[in-house]
């Protein structure tokens, strides 16, 4: 019995330091060659002006501060992120006792497709990827920092600005 313990103990020991040696990488499912990116004017399919510029540059920033590529003009690069604005969707989301909105939310649609030059096919596609954020009726700071409407939709655009990057690199 004494013995049979000490092997179950040996046995769980060995897992576990096994267990802790396991290699993970982040390094995603970006492809080797693609080494530089271009990030041409999406399409914009709403009446919301300079939106398809702020979301360009958000992409951009993206691309840089994650590090995995360089951007550079569209006939160099070794990829496209390209795309469509398709809507922009802006709705009460907190109502006050006296049922008045206290908050609003703003949801931004985009068609994205990531598109390998090198190899000329797609990557990946994804229709209507999201970016939101929030912001106070009364245009005073909320809980989550958006002060204005123009506020909120620079934060939804980055976010679905990082939202693409994250599926381009991690590919998840």
């Amino acid at each position: 019995m004494l013995i049979m313990n000490n092997l179950f103990i040996w046995i769980l020991c060995v897992l576990f330091m096994s267990s802790g040696c396991s290699y993970y990488s982040v390094s995603g499912s970006l492809p080797g060659h693609i080494k530089t990116a271009a990030v041409p004017l999406f399409e914009n399919k709403t009446v919301e002006p300079g939106i398809v510029e702020d979301l360009t540059d958000a992409i951009q920033d993206a691309v840089i501060s994650d590090g995995n590529m360089k951007i550079t003009g569209e006939f160099q690069a070794d990829a496209l992120v390209q795309g469509t604005i398709i809507d922009v969707i802006e709705e009460a989301d907190t109502f006050s006792s006296s049922e008045q909105a206290e908050q609003f939310k703003i949801r931004i649609f985009a068609d994205v497709q990531f598109y390998d030059r090198v190899k000329n096919k797609a990557v990946w596609e994804e229709k209507r990827m999201e970016g939101w954020a929030r912001y106070s009726a009364s245009g005073s700071t909320d809980s989550e920092g958006s002060a204005t409407r123009e506020d909120a939709i620079t934060e939804a655009l980055k976010m679905l600005a990082d939202l693409i990057i994250d599926k381009t690199v991690a590919g998840w």
